[in-house]
């Protein structure tokens, strides 16, 4: 028997920027030490206090992407990462908008899907589903669809008031 390892998103991209890193140290031309940025630092720059009043997340569900639509903090933005605030209830709706088969799922840094929050099954362009009462908890990682994992998938970061 086998044990098959799974990997969450944010370990392979991870592993991905350490393994490019390593690979074009000291490549750059003169005067390019200045110019170093850390991505981990983004979710630092969260302004919390925008994401406060959100209770739902709305999203056109393609094979390409999940594309935000409300809030405005999202609006049209491809696989956006989304700001929880820990314990607060939120629910996540989304429209198929290319009559593929998709669901959403939110899943932790295992690649678990956390609490069954699983919505439907949807194969129809044009229809909906609400996928509701969504905690949010530390564990959150990704929302991704199960058809479409490589190229349906946000990051969720929960802050703490």
């Amino acid at each position: 028997m086998t044990a098959r390892t799974r990997f969450s998103r944010r370990t392979v991209l991870t592993f991905a920027g350490v393994t490019g890193a390593v690979a074009l140290a000291g490549c750059g031309g003169p005067g390019d030490e200045d110019d170093d940025t850390n991505d981990e630092d983004v979710d630092d720059d969260v302004d919390v206090e925008e994401w406060e009043g959100v209770e739902e997340f709305r999203f056109e569900g393609r094979t390409q992407a999940w594309t935000g639509v409300e809030p405005d903090l999202i609006d049209g933005e491809e696989n956006p990462t989304l700001t929880l605030i820990d314990g607060q209830e939120y629910d996540f709706t989304w429209v198929n908008a290319d009559g593929v088969t998709h669901n959403l799922e939110i899943r932790d840094g295992d690649d678990e899907i956390i609490d069954d929050y699983v919505s439907d099954d949807v194969s129809d362009e044009g229809d909906e589903t609400t996928l509701e009462g969504v905690v949010a908890s530390e564990e959150m990682d990704v929302y991704i669809c199960q058809y479409h994992e490589s190229t349906q998938v946000g990051d969720i970061n929960v802050e703490t008031e």
